[in-house]
């Protein structure tokens, strides 16, 4: 039996897909393994998701099961394998019936085309594979005999075979025997039932009125084939009219919504199995489990607490991105912070973790996802923490102008409005993060000298907050954010510019999505991370770069003049909104 690859779950036999769910040793059952009875992809997958929400439950049983005792868990998983199949409603009858019957008429031409030989001019070196076929216990089984016969025969030989056999076939079909009421239209009644996922109850009264429409079904079968072999056409075209319509067509649906239902257990209650692994199977030392409580502590905060399953490699790279934005904790103003003040705030290069730190995260996630893998859990084949990170080196990198263009065509197209603005204010004033999601309507104002709109960032409100003295400052507004409509913008909103955002941590979070749909990667060329922060990194960098004055970008931007190798001594809050303009304005995206 083998596992398909990239279908969670679903394994094949030969040529029969399975359903195979691995349980682990201590509830004392090995595996639920149950037969979908198809040889055909597409039908395994749609009955894989019908079976998706009975996975799920499965799952989280196992998960509940160090707190039950084993006859409680044998009972719940047989429960939970006959669930797993549907159960026969004499409404699901014709439908399969129908089906089945759709390729009689197709099935017996190809025979009568096939089948022009006398049976006394067949080649004897096919009777025994003739024999082979038939000696066997169900369709399956003559099915995959009947595969493996013609995989063996040569080009030119298959096709005599496929003659001869056809051949016997019409010979057969002329037979008139009285109907069978043994075991043939039972087995083909459960070997229907199978193939479609029902339970096979022979004592049901559906099941009985299957076996009754079957009989019938063969019967006009066998009027349809004598009627073609006899090219008697007319009487071909009247059987036909007794056919089964078939109501709709035969695609198993869902049972539910999968979006409604739960599909695993979730990453927090994993992860309290992999914390008491840990501790009683391996010894975890108190250090390491507050390590790991740090770590888990800003996991919780950073990511959305799904099923087990539902990871993939790049949530975990928006986690890691993350980690590497977070403050070292060992220097004021941080170590006075709270693990959410540390998420949210704006770090300076020089105040970050060390990537060695960040990896320290890194091997954190790959070992819970690692227990959720191991075969006596089995609750993911495969693991998301599969990324590729520069654990050696913090340095962030800038957007290039061609990047810009491509944040900027974004933004136009944005229809929530916070997305927008939040991209055009990055990049048009080099403001942090923090301090523009706490903007207020009032922190927009009017120079009356300069005649230009300018960005207030204060802390004069309760709910705003500023790194540093120096952040207090003012932005003269971007020419392009006015054409743009952000002032009549502004004009629509009551009292904050962003009400939608509570906190910067949920742009954190798009902003990785947004790069990736636009088609600019997370690192540059040179290895360096990019993230909303590098809009204020471009923002200076590509100022100095043009030359204005050091002590007026430094105003515009909140630095203090000693971060440019300048001395502390040189007083520049007296400068006048006019030379703050003359920065702001020399900033463009070519």
């Amino acid at each position: 039996m083998r596992a398909v690859a990239g279908c969670q779950y679903l394994y094949r036999r030969k040529a029969t897909y399975y359903l195979r769910v691995k349980i682990p040793k201590r509830l004392g059952v090995r595996e639920i393994r149950l037969c979908l009875r198809t040889h055909k992809l597409e039908v395994a997958l749609v009955l894989m998701q019908r079976l998706k929400p009975l996975i799920s439950k499965l799952k989280g049983l196992v998960i509940r099961s160090m707190a039950l005792d084993t006859s409680s868990i044998s009972q719940q998983l047989d429960q939970m394998k006959t669930a797993m199949q549907k159960q026969l409603t004499i409404a699901d009858i014709d439908p399969m019936i129908a089906k089945m019957e759709q390729g009689f008429s197709d099935g017996g031409h190809a025979i009568n085309a096939l089948g022009d030989k006398s049976i006394l001019e067949l080649d004897d070196r096919f009777k025994e594979l003739f024999v082979h076929m038939a000696d066997s216990d169900s369709n399956e089984e003559r099915v995959n005999r009947f595969a493996e016969v013609l995989k063996g025969l040569s080009d030119y030989e298959r096709w005599s075979f496929l003659e001869s056999m056809s051949s016997v076939m019409k010979v057969f079909s002329g037979m008139k025997d009285e109907p069978s009421e043994g075991e043939g239209i039972p087995q083909q009644a459960n070997e229907l039932l199978a193939e479609h996922g029902f339970a096979i109850e022979s004592n049901s009264l559906p099941y009985r009125v299957l076996l009754s429409k079957l009989k019938a079904s063969n019967a006009v079968r066998d009027e349809l084939l004598a009627s073609i072999f006899n090219e008697d056409f007319l009487g071909e075209r009247e059987v036909q009219g007794l056919l089964t319509k078939a109501p709709e067509p035969m695609v198993v649906a869902p049972m539910v919504e999968v979006d409604d239902e739960p599909t695993g257990p979730l990453f927090s209650e994993v992860y309290a199995e992999f914390l008491e692994f840990k501790i009683k199977k391996e010894k975890l030392t108190e250090k390491i489990q507050k390590d790991y409580e740090r770590v888990y502590t800003v996991w919780r905060l950073v990511m959305e607490d799904r099923p087990i399953e539902q990871y993939k490699p790049k949530d975990i790279g928006r986690f890691i991105d993350k980690c590497f934005e977070l403050p070292r904790m060992n220097i004021a103003p941080y170590n006075k912070m709270s693990w959410q003040e540390r998420v949210e705030c704006e770090v300076p290069e020089d105040d970050l973790i060390s990537p060695k730190s960040v990896q320290g995260y890194y091997k954190w996630t790959q070992s819970v996802f690692a227990y959720a893998k191991k075969d006596t859990v089995d609750l993911i084949s495969v693991s998301p923490c599969s990324i590729k990170r520069d654990f050696t080196t913090n340095i962030r990198g800038a957007f290039s102008d061609t990047e810009l263009k491509q944040f900027l065509n974004a933004a136009k197209e944005e229809r929530k409005t916070w997305k927008k603005w939040i991209i055009q204010l990055g990049i048009y004033t080099g403001a942090r993060l923090g301090e523009l999601v706490q903007l207020r309507k009032s922190d927009i104002r009017y120079d009356e000298e300069t005649q230009r709109h300018y960005i207030l960032i204060t802390d004069e409100h309760k709910d705003q907050k500023l790194k540093t003295e120096n952040a207090k400052r003012k932005i003269p507004m971007h020419n392009e954010l006015i054409t743009s409509g952000f002032l009549d913008y502004v004009a629509t909103c009551e009292q904050e510019v962003f009400d939608e955002l509570d906190k910067s941590v949920r742009v954190t979070g798009w902003m990785p999505r947004l790069m990736e749909s636009i088609g600019v990667p997370t690192f540059n060329e040179l290895g360096h991370k990019r993230s909303f922060h590098s809009f204020r990194h471009t923002f200076i960098t590509k100022l100095m770069n043009d030359g204005v004055p050091v002590n007026n970008l430094q105003q515009v931007v909140g630095h203090e003049i000693s971060s440019f190798g300048i001395t502390s001594n040189y007083t520049h809050k007296a400068t006048s909104i006019k030379s703050l303009v003359e920065v702001v304005d020399a900033f463009e995206v070519a």
